[in-house]
């Protein structure tokens, strides 16, 4: 992956499409909302369906989060990096237009090193949406991309096909965690905090 050009894309408010720990996803600096609307627009993607983010590690988390209560704290320590996303509150930093208007805001540390390294390095949290038009099958190999998706995209890395796998959503409610998408640590997660499900 060309991280400089990666990095100049996105310090630019363009938006890329690049491998994500999950699928293939389309990227922009989150805190740039005219990147935000071109993923929502590349993607034909309901502006009252929010994005996921990504961050680098729990400080970055906690930079753009509010509230956090034990039982969310405990989980982030446990689980990530991972294939975990959760529904945490979000502070003022974070424009109502990636959460689709919610005061929460899917977030993740992304259980790639490659990938946490970057945002590190653009020192801000990228918004990561699966790389295809709405209602159209997930992109594990950019063989499928869709050409009307492709000339919206200002950098595109290919970095093969992917072993898809989504990630668990989660949210804290009432001190109980409540399942959004199964995913791979569902079972894990039932296991290790079972007296919270």
């Amino acid at each position: 992956m060309d991280k400089d050009k990666l990095l100049n894309v996105l310090k630019n408010g363009g938006i890329a499409i690049i491998p994500t720990d999950t699928t293939y996803g389309i990227v922009c600096d989150a805190l740039n909302e005219e990147a935000v609307k071109k993923v929502y627009y590349a993607k034909k993607r309901d502006f009252n369906k929010p994005l996921i983010i990504l961050v680098s590690d729990i400080e970055m988390l906690k930079k753009y989060t509010k509230d956090l209560n034990d039982l969310e704290i405990k989980i982030i320590e446990k689980y990530m990096p991972n294939k975990l996303s959760m529904l945490l509150k979000k502070n003022d930093l974070i424009s109502d237009l990636v959460t689709a208007s919610s005061n929460l805001v899917g977030i993740r540390i992304p259980d790639s090193k490659e990938l946490r390294d970057f945002i590190s390095i653009l020192n801000s949290p990228i918004v990561a949406s699966s790389a295809n038009i709405s209602g159209s099958d997930i992109v594990t190999n950019l063989d499928n991309l869709e050409e009307e998706l492709k000339s919206k995209i200002d950098y595109i890395y290919n970095g093969g096909i992917i072993d898809s796998v989504a990630s668990t959503i989660i949210k804290v409610e009432n001190n109980k965690i409540k399942f959004i998408r199964e995913g791979i640590l569902t079972n894990q997660i039932k296991e290790d905090f079972k007296d919270y499900i």
